[in-house]
């Protein structure tokens, strides 16, 4: 079998010739992946030279044809043989034949919403939509020494309700006490009436836990952000012209500019091209008196870190706050370069899953992001940090396309990090 694609107007064509039996069933199946990964989300398969089609390729052509539906695209077929349109009628997919005509009609009288700015620059392009929140409050608790050899205290320990309009991060654990979490203590997001952690003893296993209706979940925090309110904008993001992906800190840089310099919280949805950052090994609710956790060589005992850029081609959702370099007084302590010192800075969680295509266009963060947790399995949670450890320019992590929802922290954090 022989695929030969060709962008038309507003969709693409995929000529098929030879058959679709059980050999070629995943090899189509693969490609159509694949386009949608790369953006295309209105495909028309035609299908004149296609001889013969099989259950396996009935098969791959429905998997496909749900998998279109899911991001609001479209998948067709156009053309078929005698034989081949026999095939899919029998087989009740008719909705699948259509005219080429047809499907541009369907695609120009489809109501979409629209952008209210295109953004273009050398790094990144995209669109913006408005979604008229205010911003953010943001909240800031707990103390980040702890490696410096300073334990944390029952005392100490902050339980938080994650509502479904909360976006929150930090270490902490899911249990009902410091006790019983004492062991357990890791990097966490919330977004959406979810989250999920990375245990820090040494399991590599997340654990995820989901509000419902009336039930919101809690977090056991030793410190951390949390963010309610609502978002002022999604920027739906590629790569710039000749760029392969989208470096973090470009994307920071475009936040920014969006808030005209000020703080913003960000929740990020996104197909990896790669992720550098670290997890704790050890719960640091262990750490002794006076130990210095993350000089060398202990460090290695209580810190993992991305040797190469780890999970690509995996979806994942980044939470936290970016600042431009100069940080508010109460934020220094918790954010980091996200890549040189003179540009963005950043406290940011990713959550890595299995791929998700994204719907193109304007999209709420719950709609979205609520079932990956539900119905996926979290891969792994780390903090992104830029990669200094060669001396040259810093290793970073990079996207390959998604969406950003974006808002502002106006006035200062309540409360404080030392």
């Amino acid at each position: 079998m022989e695929l030969n694609a060709q962008q038309r107007a507003g969709s693409l064509e995929v000529r098929v010739s030879g058959r679709l039996d059980a050999h070629w069933a995943d090899h189509l199946g693969r490609a159509l992946d694949e386009y949608i990964r790369q953006g295309h989300d209105r495909v028309c398969l035609e299908l004149s030279g296609l001889d013969y089609v099989s259950s396996m390729g009935l098969r791959a052509l429905v998997t496909a044809w749900k998998k279109f539906n899911a991001v609001q695209g479209h998948l067709s077929v156009t053309g078929p043989t005698v034989n081949v349109r026999q095939v899919l009628e029998m087989a009740g997919l008719t909705a699948l034949i259509s005219v080429a005509a047809d499907d541009a009609v369907a695609a120009a009288a489809a109501p979409t919403a629209r952008a209210s700015e295109v953004v273009i620059d050398e790094a990144l392009a995209g669109e913006v939509f408005s979604l008229g929140g205010a911003g953010m409050r943001l909240v800031v608790h707990g103390r980040t020494d702890w490696a410096e050899g300073r334990p944390y205290c029952a005392e100490e320990l902050t339980a938080r309700l994650l509502g479904p309009d909360c976006v929150a991060l930090g270490l902490g654990a899911l249990g009902p006490d410091f006790e019983a979490c004492r062991d357990r203590f890791g990097e966490y997001l919330a977004v959406a009436g979810a989250i999920t952690y990375q245990p820090g003893d040494g399991s590599n296993t997340c654990d995820t836990l989901l509000g419902n209706g009336a039930y919101a979940p809690s977090v056991q925090s030793l410190y951390g952000l949390a963010c309610e309110g609502a978002f002022s904008e999604v920027l739906r993001f590629e790569p710039g012209e000749g760029q392969d992906a989208v470096l973090l800190s470009a994307l920071a840089a475009a936040v920014l500019k969006r808030t005209h310099g000020a703080p913003a919280c960000v929740v990020i949805a996104a197909e990896s091209a790669g992720l550098i950052g670290a997890s704790l090994r050890r719960s640091p609710a262990t750490v002794a008196e006076g130990e210095p956790a993350f000089e060398f060589p202990a460090l290695r005992d209580w810190l993992s870190f991305t040797s190469e850029p780890a999970w690509q081609r995996m979806s994942v959702v980044i939470c936290g706050v970016i600042t431009p370099s100069a940080a508010p007084a109460a934020l220094t302590s918790l954010v980091r370069p996200l890549a040189d010192e003179s540009g963005p800075a950043g406290h940011l969680h990713a959550a890595v899953f299995g791929f998700h295509p994204l719907p193109r266009g304007l999209i709420a963060a719950d709609a979205v992001l609520r079932p990956w947790f539900e119905h996926d399995t979290v891969e792994a949670v780390l903090h992104l940090l830029a990669d200094d450890r060669e001396g040259d320019a810093p290793r970073e992590s990079a996207l390959t396309r998604g969406a950003c929802w974006i808002a502002p922290l106006p006035g200062l954090p309540s409360g404080a990090a030392t």
